[in-house]
């Protein structure tokens, strides 16, 4: 069936979360270009209670940006609602790209992912000597279940360089700078959650992060986020920019690669790249849950998405 030959409006949640009810700037973007497709875009917090989630004709998760806190309850939601309406992405993939030790995956199947040691929850990692061990000067550790920069910190030869509140499912817990506070912030983690330490790539700093965005598979746009100066993390909450950027044939190549271990094409994706070398980026996320599509800095990207929404309803 066509849009054109829907009976009515198609009705889509837009799934947000308690601390942001409402749809953000980028979401508003994609409300506008699915009206023109004969489709509502409603705002609809995860948690309510009070959401009737099968009146809807689907569910897009959008900015359920605090599932993190309680990741259980977010996959448990999403497997009873994609018992009653469609559900994009699925809940097999929110399971499975929730937690970051998806990345062991890609690189088992030999995507070029960013080095990476593992430690499980509740084991004792000696984080001076891991980055002793693996000539690592400066590191990056972050928790397996996080979002943004949540739980994130910026160490050097074991002393905090950067960093902020450790957020997860046990709560913040502060991070000050110094030698033994690195530790300290490794430590708390590790109590809550898997950790994974990565090593910094300088190249952040300049280049920041290439982020590739696919509908249905295919490239739509591409944008480049930079660290504030001083900082090293690339979100607009610690200052971060945001520019339109082109994706070079490493990068694409990267990315085919990353979506090709998929199980189906997802309504949506981004590839999260670093550039230590140009020429072979790393793999650093893949996200398929609620990631911003910046669709500001591309006027068509918003209708590509709308498009690919409305012809995944007319397929049910």
């Amino acid at each position: 069936m066509s849009t054109a030959a829907r009976p009515r409006a198609a009705r889509v949640a837009f799934v947000t979360c308690a601390t942001l009810p409402a749809l953000v700037a980028d979401d508003l973007l994609l409300g506008d270009a699915a009206r023109a497709h004969g489709i509502e875009a409603v705002p609809c917090v995860w948690d309510d209670p009070a959401v009737e989630w099968e009146t809807f004709d689907g569910c897009l998760v959008r900015s359920a940006w605090d599932y993190h806190l309680r990741r259980d309850a977010f996959t448990t939601w999403s497997r009873e609602v994609a018992a009653a309406i469609p559900l994009w992405n699925g809940p097999d993939v929110i399971a499975w790209n929730t937690d970051k030790r998806y990345l062991r995956d890609f690189a088992a199947a030999g995507v070029p992912v960013v080095p990476t040691a593992w430690a499980a929850r509740g084991a004792s990692l000696d984080l001076a000597a891991l980055l002793a061990d693996h000539g690592w000067e400066e590191a990056i550790v972050k928790p397996a279940v996080g979002i943004g920069s949540s739980g994130i910190s910026r160490v050097r030869d074991g002393g905090v360089v950067a960093g902020g509140a450790i957020v997860s499912g046990g709560g913040a817990i502060s991070v000050p700078r110094g030698a033994v506070a690195a530790q300290t912030a490794l430590d708390a983690l590790l109590a809550q959650d898997d950790v994974l330490v990565q090593p910094f790539a300088p190249s952040v700093l300049e280049r920041g992060e290439l982020s590739l965005i696919f509908f249905e598979g295919v490239l739509s746009h591409a944008i480049r986020k930079r660290p504030s100066d001083g900082d090293f993390r690339v979100q607009a909450g610690w200052g971060g920019t945001i520019e339109p950027a082109r994706a070079g044939p490493a990068a694409r190549g990267v990315a085919a690669q990353a979506l090709a271990q998929l199980d189906g094409t997802p309504l949506y994706a981004r590839v999260d790249l670093l550039e230590e070398d140009v020429d072979a980026p790393w793999l650093i996320e893949l996200e398929l849950v609620d990631p911003v599509l910046y669709f500001g800095e591309d006027p068509a990207a918003a209708g590509r998405l709308a498009l690919a929404l409305a012809r995944r309803l007319d397929a049910r």
